[in-house]
């Protein structure tokens, strides 16, 4: 591996270690259809502003999709 595979992979490891947001991968690995992110906040224990964060987190590491329908934002996981 090279210097940036090695990086690509810390930045990957890094968004899923914090514990919201793999409680957030692991509730998106049981959903059949994309989520929102008001859907996804009994799972974490942060307010839908930190959920929407996280998950922001996720997409720009690629591992969620985003699908933008007028101002609503649904995520499913990248398998």
């Amino acid at each position: 591996m090279n210097v940036t595979d090695l990086q690509e992979l810390a930045d990957l490891l890094k968004a899923l270690g914090e514990i919201n947001r793999l409680t957030l991968v692991c509730r998106l690995c049981e959903c059949e259809v994309p989520q929102n992110a008001m859907c996804l906040c009994s799972c974490c224990s942060v307010d839908a502003s930190g959920v929407s964060r996280h998950l922001k987190v996720l997409a720009q590491e690629g591992v969620v999709s985003v699908e933008k329908q007028g101002r609503e934002r649904s995520y499913s996981l990248n398998r």
